[in-house]
Protein backbone atom coordinates (compact mmCIF):
# COMPACT_ATOMS: atom_id res chain seq x y z
CA UNK A 1 0.00 0.00 0.00
CA UNK A 2 1.45 3.28 -0.72
CA UNK A 3 0.74 6.28 1.39
CA UNK A 4 1.26 10.35 0.47
CA UNK A 5 2.29 12.46 2.54
CA UNK A 6 2.87 16.22 3.03
CA UNK A 7 6.81 16.23 3.38
CA UNK A 8 8.66 19.06 1.42
CA UNK A 9 12.26 19.03 2.11
CA UNK A 10 15.55 20.02 0.19
CA UNK A 11 16.06 19.52 -3.43
CA UNK A 12 12.12 18.79 -3.36
CA UNK A 13 11.89 19.81 -6.71
CA UNK A 14 12.20 23.01 -9.64
CA UNK A 15 11.25 25.85 -7.83
CA UNK A 16 8.37 28.17 -9.43
CA UNK A 17 8.83 29.60 -12.94
CA UNK A 18 9.83 32.73 -13.06
CA UNK A 19 6.95 35.51 -12.10
CA UNK A 20 4.28 32.41 -11.20
CA UNK A 21 2.44 32.83 -7.49
CA UNK A 22 3.13 30.30 -5.21
CA UNK A 23 -0.23 28.60 -3.63
CA UNK A 24 -0.84 29.97 -0.29
CA UNK A 25 0.17 27.71 2.04
CA UNK A 26 -2.79 27.56 4.26
CA UNK A 27 -4.46 27.11 1.37
CA UNK A 28 -2.69 23.36 0.46
CA UNK A 29 -2.82 22.54 4.24
CA UNK A 30 -6.47 22.80 4.09
CA UNK A 31 -6.88 20.68 0.95
CA UNK A 32 -4.32 18.08 2.80
CA UNK A 33 -6.52 17.87 5.56
CA UNK A 34 -9.68 17.23 4.15
CA UNK A 35 -7.96 14.44 1.75
CA UNK A 36 -6.69 13.04 4.79
CA UNK A 37 -9.84 12.23 5.83
CA UNK A 38 -8.37 9.64 8.98
CA UNK A 39 -6.27 12.46 9.93
CA UNK A 40 -3.31 9.73 9.94
CA UNK A 41 -0.86 12.66 8.15
CA UNK A 42 -0.81 10.59 4.91
CA UNK A 43 -3.16 10.36 2.20
CA UNK A 44 -3.88 6.74 1.40
CA UNK A 45 -4.35 5.46 -2.22
CA UNK A 46 -8.09 4.79 -1.42
CA UNK A 47 -8.07 8.61 0.39
CA UNK A 48 -6.53 9.96 -3.05
CA UNK A 49 -8.74 8.08 -5.24
CA UNK A 50 -11.79 9.08 -3.45
CA UNK A 51 -10.74 12.60 -3.74
CA UNK A 52 -9.64 12.63 -7.66
CA UNK A 53 -13.38 10.58 -8.09
CA UNK A 54 -14.99 13.38 -6.30
CA UNK A 55 -13.54 16.40 -8.48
Amino acid sequence: MAAYSYRPGPGAGPGPAAGAALPDQSFLWNVFQRVDKDRSGVISDSELQQALSNG
